[in-house]
């Protein structure tokens, strides 16, 4: 569904500090939201998202038939993934503005997303030194391998994943560095021509930089990342002051040799980075930034690009367990049943919206996580039949994620933004200093 109207949003009166996937969210007043400001239709959709991703994962370890169903016709789990994708695209950069300070931005972050991820990490790779029966991934290096995880981009090496659904948290990142860039840059509000770049990049260089490949190691796969790292450097020439071209150089060179190592062709992984600031487009629509029509162009280049980009670049590869060679078709329906999704939510905003689903939103980031962890450590030792076992890993994801997210994600939230306010108080004090007051 398209927007067809020209900001009828009104502006952000109110923001919560985001996640990713379960992002706090801006009240606007034309949205319907809870009583902590969050909208309900992004945590509802999360909740549909981290719903499917669970339901992927957990019942096609029970039902191998499921797995090659959405093979052949559409795939749940990456539907949900781009489904949370939209969202932090949506939501994330208006954190930034709100807060309108890189280091509060990325200290909010921090300790939104790693207090949890670093606990269910540590949970994964205990598991492995004390059980007999659970074993780390063939090669796995225990204090390197360990080490690149808690980064959260080991997904851009060749290293194996502790936890195989961290993939997307890398994408995340490399999305907020972008953000961050856009913003030093003082083009952030750039959305709609940052989309429309990246959609159109996913198109014209979609297959012919997956030689640049570090990972693939041909001979020329240095001149991919050189390149980047060459216009990063012409362009932080123009950033004023020398923090901001380091914290630039620094954090587009992590984008540029990232892209340059992805572990997915290029038309994927700028199909993804564009779909994200296609939600920030409609971010911008909702909050009376953009007009409806330029909102609905780049909403529609979005769905032209994915249907030209699967039939164009998309090379099928036979899946071991199911046996099913994934079709472009398949890739296109699951791409565009995400955007679609999306937009009906984003039409329905106004409305208010089933409480178990909004619930499920807000412990979504638990719930993703979570049920990597419980296919790990419970599903080796479940018993009975295939549905009785499903029943029982969902419930177990479920109750651990309402759990981890009271006493992990919660603390984690509120030292964030002690943190932060900590901070400010001595930026505060600082012109006092000058006075003959001493500030630390």
């Amino acid at each position: 569904m398209l927007p067809q109207t020209t900001g009828d949003g009104a502006a952000t009166t109110a923001l919560v500090d985001a996640a990713a996937p379960a992002a706090g969210t801006p009240a606007s007043s034309d949205a319907a939201t809870t009583r902590k400001g969050r909208l309900e239709f992004l945590d509802a959709l999360r909740g549909i998202a981290a719903l499917v991703v669970a339901v992927q994962h957990l019942g096609e370890t029970q039902w191998v038939g499921l797995l090659g169903w959405s093979h052949h016709w559409f795939r749940l789990g990456e539907f949900g993934v781009l489904v949370f994708f939209l969202c932090s695209g949506f939501i994330i950069p208006a954190s930034l503005e709100r807060r309108n300070d890189l280091v509060e931005f990325w200290i909010g972050r921090f300790f939104r997303l790693w207090p949890l991820y670093l606990a269910v990490l540590a949970v994964a790779i205990g598991a492995w030194a004390v059980s007999d029966r659970l074993t780390a991934p063939g090669g796995y290096r225990l204090v390197e391998d360990s080490l690149l995880n808690t980064t959260m981009l080991q997904v851009f090496t060749t290293r194996p994943l502790v936890i195989g659904a961290s993939w997307t948290l890398g994408y995340e990142l490399v999305f907020y560095l972008l953000v961050s860039v856009l913003f030093l840059l003082n083009v952030h509000r750039s959305s709609a021509a940052t989309a429309v770049l990246l959609l159109v990049s996913a198109l014209a260089l979609g297959g012919t930089t997956t030689a640049f490949m570090i990972q693939q190691r041909p001979d020329h796969w240095w001149t991919f990342p050189v390149a980047g790292l060459l216009l990063l450097l012409v362009v932080a020439g123009r950033v004023p002051g020398l923090a901001s071209r380091a914290a630039l150089l620094a954090m587009g060179s992590v984008v540029v040799v990232a892209l340059a190592n992805r572990p997915h062709a290029m038309y994927f992984s700028l199909l993804l980075l564009g779909s994200m600031f296609v939600g920030t487009v409609l971010y911008r629509w909702t909050a009376g930034q953009l007009s409806g029509r330029t909102a609905a162009t780049v909403y529609a280049l979005g769905v032209v690009v994915i249907v030209l980009c699967q039939y164009t670049w998309h090379v099928g590869y036979l899946e071991p367990i199911s046996g099913e060679t994934p079709s472009w078709l398949t890739q296109t329906a699951t791409f565009l049943g995400a955007y679609a999704v999306f937009g009906a939510a984003l039409m329905l905003r106004r409305f208010r919206w089933p409480r178990p689903l909004v619930y499920l939103g807000t412990i979504s980031y638990s719930v993703y996580l979570l049920h990597a962890l419980v296919l790990l450590l419970v599903l080796p030792r479940v018993p009975g039949g295939a549905w009785a076992n499903f029943a029982l890993l969902m419930a177990v994801t479920v109750v651990g994620a309402a759990l981890t997210y009271r006493f992990v994600e919660r603390p984690g939230i509120a030292l964030g933004r002690r943190v932060i306010a900590a901070r400010r108080a001595r930026l505060a004090a600082r012109p006092v200093a000058a006075e003959g007051v001493r500030a630390d």
